[in-house]
Formats: structure tokens, C-alpha cells, sequence
């Protein structure tokens, strides 16, 4: 089956194709945003992105051995339960709630979400494993490139209805659980040894964080 899906994926797909399709793909989004008219429509879309991105990710992943397999599971569930247990409690990131973007939920917390953190945490693992060699500045750089994506993020989850924070005020307790959090999931895949080079991912990450700093200005000029 996984040979199948390789010759497929070659014969019909490639990298190139995929990398000038994520440019396209947010440049659309983008205008989509920024029109009132058809805001609505992609606020429905965001889930389906989420699981799209996802798919293409496995498509072109090679090394599926079973440290990948058991980190990546681990970095799901953990994912999801403790959002899961932040939403119900407010304990870890503060006092927020979902709202309907990200699709079916599961204990208020859209499954969705723990595919998230995987796919940030595989794309960013590949990233820093490139920059640097030791292993604490892959940790610590690996969490704080994650706060920092977040950070653009939270505004326009906000504004497109993925969650809300209490008072419309992120906390900072928010970005210090995000760099906790993913120093912990990093130093999962690092005891794994997980080592890849998907050539669809970076181009991925780029794209979307062009995406959320232009959202971020057509918030503050416009809004959302």
C-alpha cells in the first residue's frame, strides 16, 4: 500500500508543484479574508486547510519507521488532550474556549487541533535539525520559533473564530505554556530520532506565517 501511494504520489505529484501550490493556495486566502463578501466561506475552510496540509505532509514523508509512528501519536494525543484539559480548566493557557472553524469536537476541544501540533512540531523539527547540530539549542530554538508563530496566530484565531480568549486578552501564561509544551513534544521526537527532509514542509510554514502577518495587518487596518 505504501509502495502504491509513493508511485502514486511520484507519477502524479511533486514537490515543485506543491510548494508553488502552497504560495497560490494563501495568496487566495488571503484575498479571501480580506474581501467581507467571501470571509465566511473561508472561515468554513480553515478545517479542511488543517487536513489538507496534513495529507500532503504524509504524501511526501519517507521514513515512516516505528519512532516516528509512536512520537508522532504521542504528539497528537498529547496535543490534544491537554488542550483539551486547558479548555476545561484554564489551568495551562488560561481561560479560552473553541469555537466552530476547526470542525467536530471532542470534550469542547476540535480534533483537529491535535493534528495541529503535530504538524507544526514535524515541520519545525526539520527546520532546526538543518540550523543546528547540539541538542538544547535544537530544543530551545525549536520552542521559541513555535511561541513565535503563535504569536502571530492568536489574533487572527480570534478573529476567524478558531477560539476566543476571556476579555479578548491572550495571556502570557498562553506563550509560556505554547514554549513548555513544545520543548517537551521536541525533545520526543529527538529522543526518537526523528530525521527527515520533507521537501513540501518548509515552503508550508513560510506560507502560512506570510499568511498570518498579512491577516494581522488587514486586521489592524480593516478588520476582520
Amino acid at each position: 500500500m505504501r509502495d502504491q501511494i509513493s508511485n502514486f504520489t511520484k507519477k502524479h505529484i511533486n514537490s515543485s508543484k506543491i510548494n508553488r501550490f502552497w504560495i497560490i493556495y494563501y495568496a487566495v486566502g488571503v484575498a479571501g479574508f480580506a474581501i467581507p463578501y467571501s470571509r465566511e466561506l473561508f472561515t468554513n475552510l480553515i478545517g479542511l486547510s488543517i487536513f489538507m496540509s496534513i495529507v500532503l505532509l504524509f504524501l511526501f514523508h519517507k521514513k515512516w519507521d516505528a519512532g516516528f509512528i509512536i512520537s508522532s501519536l504521542f504528539v497528537f494525543l498529547g496535543g490534544f488532550f491537554i488542550e483539551a484539559i486547558g479548555v476545561s480548566s484554564g489551568i495551562i493557557f488560561g481561560e479560552y474556549q473553541y469555537g466552530e472553524a476547526l470542525g467536530p469536537k471532542i470534550f469542547h476541544t476540535p480534533v483537529l487541533i491535535g493534528l495541529n501540533w503535530w504538524m507544526l512540531i514535524y515541520i519545525i523539527w526539520q527546520i532546526v535539525q538543518k540550523a543546528v547540530t547540539d541538542t538544547p539549542t535544537q530544543l530551545l530554538l525549536g520552542a521559541t520559533i513555535m511561541t513565535g508563530y503563535d504569536v502571530f496566530l492568536e489574533p487572527i484565531a480570534m478573529a476567524t473564530n478558531m477560539w476566543g480568549w476571556k476579555g479578548q486578552i491572550v495571556p502570557v501564561q498562553n506563550y509560556l505554556a505554547w514554549f513548555i509544551i513544545s520543548f517537551i513534544f521536541f525533545s520526543i521526537f529527538k529522543v526518537s530520532k526523528n530525521s527527515y527532509n520533507n521537501p513540501v514542509a518548509e515552503r508550508l510554514i513560510v506560507s502560512q506565517i506570510a499568511f498570518f502577518v498579512l491577516l494581522n495587518l488587514i486586521n489592524q487596518t480593516t478588520g476582520l
